[in-house]
């Protein structure tokens, strides 16, 4: 944390303007995080919302001497994600899909260096995949993979807003990428499979499936 930030957070204690400057500086990676695990735009900005009132409200209790300021807004936000998802309440249904202006910027995109492409197409598919996927793991999972993939956070980060060991959190990456490099390896096998089997049908039946 550095010596700005902790001037920062000094002055949001009494003076609630200068909480501005931090709110600008982690409102993307937390809107971020948020996006990637509800896949809705409109709950995301309000999770977000209710992440900063909530750390404004609290922010006099913080003590730099603690966790970095990051680790603990976005265990704050985690905690927000965590009563969104108990109790379900209705939010406006603007999914990520119908927010491209949102998912093409890359502060709002997961780093998807293991999936790299030169392909912009190709890209894009792999990244659709790669959201689609990460719902098949566990919610703890999904928390440290968005922090660390759509956040940009570092595995000490994680670790202090997890409470966990950082070896601890480095062992869920990798059993977590493991995972969504099978899953989406095998997803691909399948798309193959079925558009030769689609071909072989129209070749043999014609395109109205009759001789």
């Amino acid at each position: 944390m550095d010596n700005e930030e902790v001037t920062l957070i000094e002055q949001s204690k009494t003076k609630p303007d200068a909480f501005g400057r931090l709110y600008d500086r982690y409102y993307r990676p937390v809107f971020g995080f948020l996006l990637s695990r509800t896949h809705n735009v409109e709950v995301a900005k309000d999770l977000c919302s209710e992440t900063f009132f909530q750390a404004l409200k609290n922010i006099r209790r913080y003590e730099p001497r603690g966790k970095p300021f990051k680790s603990w807004l976005f265990a704050i936000a985690v905690a927000q994600l965590g009563t969104y998802f108990r109790s379900r309440k209705r939010y406006l249904p603007v999914a990520i899909d119908e927010a491209p202006e949102l998912v093409a910027n890359e502060d709002y995109r997961p780093d998807v260096v293991m999936l790299a492409s030169e392909d912009d197409a190709d890209m894009r598919q792999q990244t659709y995949r790669l959201r689609k996927y990460l719902r098949k793991l566990n919610q703890k999972q999904q928390n440290i993979i968005s922090m660390r993939f759509f956040s940009k956070m570092t595995v000490p980060e994680i670790a202090a807003t997890v409470k966990m060991k950082e070896g601890t959190v480095k062992s869920h990456i990798h059993r977590s990428l493991k995972k969504l490099r099978v899953l989406m390896t095998e997803s691909t096998a399948n798309d193959r499979y079925e558009r030769t089997d689609a071909l072989t049908t129209r070749t043999a039946f014609g395109t109205d499936g009759a001789r």
